[in-house]
């Protein structure tokens, strides 16, 4: 009854009538943290792994997890870094102990400040020599397990390791200015399948290269989403976006018809409702990116963009800032949900069984990829019960869709009696971070919001009353209460009969 006394009798009564049917306001402006999308830095873009040099986060830990540094501001907003691995002194010998040891403290750097990351290996930044098929496989293998283990704040893993950049395109020992998936680089993609963590997703530079290992041009369907199958499992990067001759082949076939094939891009648009898609432009040059500049926000939203690099290049992100541009992405991209409206229900006994439904629009470009439980949340001063509910978040589809959750309720039977207020709360997966409120996910909605808890409020309570009351409880479920206060309590009048706050009928 803790509300009971925070509000005056009129508002109070006001506020318990309608408890039951509420309506939320959107917040339209705001730019805020939220796990799993957005914008992103790159980390280790020019480091060569030694096993004495055996970081790429934990080097630069200090300067960019300060929040504090105002050239750090848009971190704050940030929830993603790109990280490179450049396997250059480890061509043609395995990965050491140590090397392997930093990777999982870097990892640990992530999960200590509320980080994940999209990762990439490879061999070298400034020229296309890179390992021989045997080590590129063992090098996979090595990692397999530390990839597993540090699962939890890997978003998701870029196939890398062939060619400059780890780009897949100029490379020595995998066929050269190619986009062709040889034997070799098949074999590698299928080490990497392999490799990839359960329930995370591998990424490929393009799309022909997932075309040509399926065999066929289907676009992942809603009915396979999330199967586990490898048409499931592989995603796209493009790290030329906006760019001229179809993103720089992106689009194209290796020569073969169009530079820019608009099967391709209805390929992308279609499956990347269901699996990752991001990177970022490589555009240089004032002219070009201010020619180009502008097309972001259309092509973010029809293929789904959930992450993109922020700085690189900055002939393209200084003009996103420059026109507003900057803020829409920083918004939209990945998902960006909103409450839009509730029927909930205001009393339930103990053990019942009570119907909710939820309205939730997704105005962001892409849905979220990851699995995700959904919890409705019942909580006061000294009790919160969860009570996991069977929606997915996966397919909460973008771009202003709207989903409306409709599911029966259980309360469960060990629920003391009380009154309770409602959240919607959506933690993290992994139980090494689904209690740290940095990792759920945030509604874009006016006070509704608890950074201290990472739950959302759905702005109404529900009164929990004895499994065994009669009277209140056992009335049909139709017919309509109205909540009052007399002498400083609730009162409850439903069928011409009189009710305390606990059900039970009154003389």
């Amino acid at each position: 009854m803790r509300k009971l006394f925070l509000l005056g009798i009129a508002a109070l009564t006001t506020a318990l009538i309608s408890a039951n049917s509420v309506v939320y306001e959107a917040d339209k402006d705001a730019i805020f943290p939220n796990p799993e999308r957005g914008f992103t830095e790159e980390l280790g873009g020019e480091t060569k792994l030694s096993d004495s040099k055996n970081h790429v986060v934990k080097p630069e830990a200090d300067w960019y997890f300060d929040l504090e540094d105002p050239d750090n501001a848009d971190r704050k907003t940030q929830t993603l870094v790109m990280l490179m691995y450049y396997l250059y002194n480890y061509k043609s010998k395995d990965l050491s102990d140590k090397l392997l040891k930093g990777f999982d403290e870097d990892m640990q750097i992530l999960r200590d400040h509320g980080f994940k990351c999209v990762l990439r290996f490879a061999y070298d930044w400034n020229s296309k020599n890179d390992a021989t098929l045997d080590y590129v496989k063992k090098h996979i293998s090595q990692l397999k397990p530390h990839l597993a283990s540090n699962a939890d704040v890997i978003y998701v893993l870029e196939t890398g390791f062939v060619g400059q950049w780890g780009e897949w395109y100029y490379s020595k020992n995998f066929g050269n200015e190619t986009q062709e998936l040889n034997d070799k680089r098949r074999q590698v993609l299928e080490a990497m399948l392999d490799a990839v963590p359960e329930g995370r997703f591998l990424l490929v530079r393009y799309p022909l290269i997932k075309l040509s290992y399926l065999g066929d041009e289907v676009p992942l369907t809603a009915e396979e989403a999330f199967s586990g199958s490898n048409r499931a499992k592989i995603g796209h990067h493009n790290d030329a976006f906006l760019a001229d001759w179809g993103n720089d082949g992106t689009y194209g076939r290796n020569g073969e018809g169009p530079d820019d094939d608009p099967i391709l891009r209805s390929y992308i648009a279609a499956e990347t409702l269901y699996v990752p898609n991001g990177g970022e432009t490589n555009v240089e040059g004032a002219t070009a990116a201010e020619k180009i500049y502008q097309d972001a926000t259309t092509e973010m939203s029809e293929y789904h963009w959930s992450f993109c690099g922020s700085t690189y290049s900055e002939d393209v992100t200084n003009r996103w800032r420059k026109h507003g541009i900057f803020d829409e992405l920083n918004r939209k991209m990945g998902y960006r949900y909103e409450l839009v409206s509730a029927e909930l229900p205001d009393i339930a006994a103990q053990g019942s069984t009570k119907t909710i439904e939820i309205q939730i629009r997704n105005v962001g470009y892409a849905p979220l990829y990851n699995a995700r439980p959904v919890f409705l949340v019942l909580s006061n001063e000294t009790d919160t019960i969860a009570i996991q509910l069977q929606s997915d978040p996966r397919r909460w589809l973008p771009n202003g869709e709207l989903t409306t959750i409709s599911e029966s309720v259980t309360i469960p039977k060990d629920v003391p009696v009380g009154t309770y207020e409602l959240y919607l709360h959506m933690p993290d997966a992994y139980a090494s971070l689904a209690a740290d409120p940095r990792y759920a996910v945030r509604f874009a909605n006016v006070g509704t919001w608890d950074s201290k808890t990472g739950m959302n409020s759905l702005k109404a309570s529900i009164a929990v009353t004895k499994a065994d009351t009669t009277g209140l409880n056992n009335m049909s479920e139709p017919m309509e209460a109205v909540k009052t206060i007399r002498n400083g309590q609730l009162i409850i009048l439903r069928g011409g009969q009189t009710y305390n706050a606990q059900g039970t009928k009154m003389n």
